[in-house]
């Protein structure tokens, strides 16, 4: 499956993730299901806020699913 180019940097086979890095990744994820254009994937605020802890992450993929499930 690909890889966004600034996820791959820190991607190792057999390797565990890091708490930021795996926040990062279902971040990705969820901006993708969202169709969120790369345009507005501000690298820096993405890494911000992959950084919180996990509840804080997860309700930006829930709104992310909520903003996504009212455009269907």
């Amino acid at each position: 499956m690909p890889i966004a180019p600034s996820l791959k940097g820190g991607l190792k086979v057999g390797e565990d993730l890091s708490a930021t890095r795996a926040h990062e990744v279902l971040l990705h994820c969820a901006m993708d299901a969202a169709c969120v254009p790369p345009s507005l994937r501000e690298a820096g605020a993405t890494t911000r806020i992959a950084e919180l802890d996990y509840q804080t992450v997860a309700m930006v993929i829930a709104w992310l699913r909520a903003a996504n499930s009212r455009n269907f």
